[in-house]
């Protein structure tokens, strides 16, 4: 694992995740996504992006939780009850402040 970089890359046996590791990474891992690639991040606080590498296949629920729990582990002095919104990265608008997105169509996971 690159330690120098802004984003951290996690590949399995079938999927491959991206991690911001910073405002600047978190921009990085979404420009450089597949548009039907999963985009996560934590309810309505500042959190690190992490996106789900796709081209649109159906991936199943338990996976979807399992990475949108990975958030809980680059965040501190989390909230009781907080939740996590994700969408297709094609749903994710930059904006002129870097790190900052407005995604559309999200989807909550309860945790």
């Amino acid at each position: 694992m690159d330690f120098t970089s802004e984003y951290i890359e996690i590949n399995d046996k079938t999927y491959t995740i991206f991690i911001g590791r910073s405002a600047k990474g978190n921009e990085q891992i979404i420009k450089m996504s597949h548009p039907e690639s999963l985009w996560f991040h934590l309810n309505n606080i500042s959190s690190a992006h992490i996106i789900l590498e796709s081209n649109g296949d159906d991936i199943p629920k338990r996976y979807i939780n399992k990475v949108a729990s990975k958030l809980f582990e680059y965040k501190t002095n989390i909230p009781n009850n907080i939740n996590i919104i994700y969408t297709k990265v094609k749903n994710v608008k930059l904006t002129n402040s870097l790190g900052t997105v407005i995604p559309t169509n999200t989807k909550l996971i309860k945790f």
